[in-house]
């Protein structure tokens, strides 16, 4: 019985451990601009080792973002997966650079859990789907 209980209470704190993305609103704040986030599915999110999340207006920025603070190590970095609107690991999506504002032509990035997905949504848009190791060398270039 005790093994029991214990084997529970180990299982709940695993649980309780893990992390979990706060949701994203139009009308949310970037950490990084400051701009309004105007398109959730384009969002990103890093959570500190404290647990705190800090929101982002597209996976661009946050790139950026991490790219000008090299020293922050956060426990968590997460994009939203522009076909399902669901959280992925950053370093698990693919990405495809396109515009993302037909009244400015703004391009960033649009990420996908699945690289089919990507590499389809990139000859649509006349893109290359790539990794977030590519996407970090990129925003260095920006």
């Amino acid at each position: 019985m005790r093994f029991a209980i214990a084997a529970l209470v180990a299982l709940a704190l695993v649980g309780c451990s893990s992390l979990v993305p706060l949701p994203i609103r139009a009308g949310d704040t970037c950490y990084a601009c400051g701009r309004v986030i105007a398109e959730p599915k384009l969002a990103a999110e890093i959570i500190d080792a404290g647990g705190r999340a800090y929101k982002f207006e597209t996976a661009g920025c946050l790139a950026k973002y991490l790219v000008n603070h090299p020293s922050e190590k956060p426990a968590g970095t997460f994009v939203t997966d522009y076909s399902t609107s669901k959280w992925v690991a950053a370093s698990d999506a693919t990405y495809v650079r396109a515009v993302i504002d037909q009244s400015t032509m703004e391009r960033n990035y649009y990420a996908f859990r699945s690289a089919d997905t990507a590499t389809a949504f990139a000859k649509e848009k006349t893109g290359t789907a790539i990794d977030w190791t590519a996407v970090q060398r990129q925003v260095k270039g920006d």
